[in-house]
C-alpha cells in the first residue's frame, strides 16, 4: 500500500472533496453544461485567467512564509477587539464542528472557483472582472501579511478560543499547520474572497447570488467558530473587498491579460443570460 504523509494526505482530501462539491453545485446550477464546449474554453481562455490567480496566490502563500516581520502585532488586534470571538464558541458540538470545519476547507473553495464559471455561464466580461478583483484582493493583503503579522485567536493564550478545526483529524491539523504560518490571519482572505464571490454571484442569477451568500456567511462564522480569524480581520478584509471591486469595474480584464488567439480562432463573448435560470 502507498503510504502518504498526512500533509499530503489532507492536500488530497480538500481538493477532493472541493472537485465533489463543484461537480454537484455544476449538477444543479449549470444543468446544460456542455462538458465538451467547457473542456475546449477551458484551454482556450480559462486557464490563463484562473492560471494567473492560482500563480498569485501560491506566490503569496510564499511570501508570507519566508518574509514576515519577527514580531505579530497580534497583541494590538486583542487590544482593539478583546474577547469578543470567544462568543462563537459558547455553544459547541461535535456537529457542529463539522459543519463549520467542510464549509472552511471545503465550502471556501468551491464558493471562490465555482462562481468563475458560474459567471461565465451568463457573462465572460463578468466572469474575468471576477478574475481580477480576486488577483487584486490577494495581492494588497501581502503587505498585511508581511509587515503586520497577526495570530490567530485559538494560539493568542489571552483569549479563550480552542483551535477546534485542529480536534477533527489529526490530517487537518498535520495539513493546516504545515501550509499556513497561523500567523497571516490579518486581513482573513476566506471572508474576503467569500464575500467576493457572493458580491459576484449577484450577476450570475437570483437563485446561485442566494446560495452564494448562505454560503459565505457560513464560511464567515466557521473563521470564527473554530477560532481561526478575529471580528477585525474579516471587517478589514471587507474593506478591502471594496477596493478591489472598485478596480474591478475600472479596469478592463482584457488589457490586462488579453485573451490568446489559438488556431487562429479567437473566442466570442456570448453576452448575458447565457445560462438563464
Amino acid at each position: 500500500m502507498l503510504a502518504v504523509s498526512l500533509p499530503t494526505a489532507y492536500t488530497l482530501s480538500v481538493a477532493l472533496g472541493s472537485l465533489l462539491a463543484m461537480g454537484v453545485a455544476a449538477a444543479v446550477f449549470l444543468p446544460r453544461l456542455d462538458p465538451v464546449g467547457f473542456v475546449k474554453e477551458f484551454l482556450q481562455t480559462d486557464w490563463k485567467y484562473l492560471g494567473v490567480a492560482w500563480i498569485v496566490t501560491n506566490l503569496v502563500n510564499t511570501i508570507a512564509h519566508r518574509f514576515h516581520a519577527d514580531r505579530t502585532f497580534t497583541w494590538l488586534v486583542y487590544e482593539f477587539e478583546g474577547p469578543v470571538v470567544a462568543a462563537f464558541q459558547s455553544v459547541t458540538s461535535e456537529p457542529l464542528t463539522l459543519l463549520f470545519t467542510a464549509a472552511y476547507l471545503v465550502g471556501f473553495p468551491t464558493i471562490v472557483l465555482f462562481t468563475y464559471f458560474k459567471l461565465k455561464a451568463h457573462d465572460e466580461r463578468e466572469a474575468r472582472r471576477y478574475a481580477l478583483a480576486y488577483v487584486v484582493l490577494v495581492l494588497i493583503a501581502v503587505p498585511f501579511f508581511v509587515f503586520v503579522p497577526v495570530g490567530i485567536p485559538a494560539l493568542y493564550p489571552a483569549v479563550a478560543v480552542k483551535p477546534l478545526i485542529f480536534d477533527v483529524s489529526p490530517i487537518i491539523r498535520a495539513g493546516m499547520l504545515a501550509t499556513d504560518t497561523m500567523v497571516k490571519a490579518f486581513p482573513s482572505l476566506h471572508t474576503g474572497l467569500s464575500v467576493l464571490a457572493a458580491l459576484y454571484a449577484r450577476k450570475a442569477g437570483p437563485r446561485y447570488a442566494a446560495t452564494a451568500l448562505a454560503l459565505a456567511g457560513l464560511i464567515v462564522l466557521s473563521t470564527f467558530y473554530l477560532g481561526i480569524h478575529w471580528i477585525t480581520d474579516a471587517a478589514f478584509a471587507v474593506v478591502l473587498v471594496g477596493v478591489a471591486y472598485w478596480v474591478s469595474r475600472r479596469v478592463d480584464p482584457e488589457r490586462v491579460l488579453p485573451v490568446p488567439a489559438l488556431g487562429g480562432l479567437r473566442p466570442a463573448f456570448l453576452g448575458p443570460d447565457r445560462d438563464t435560470e
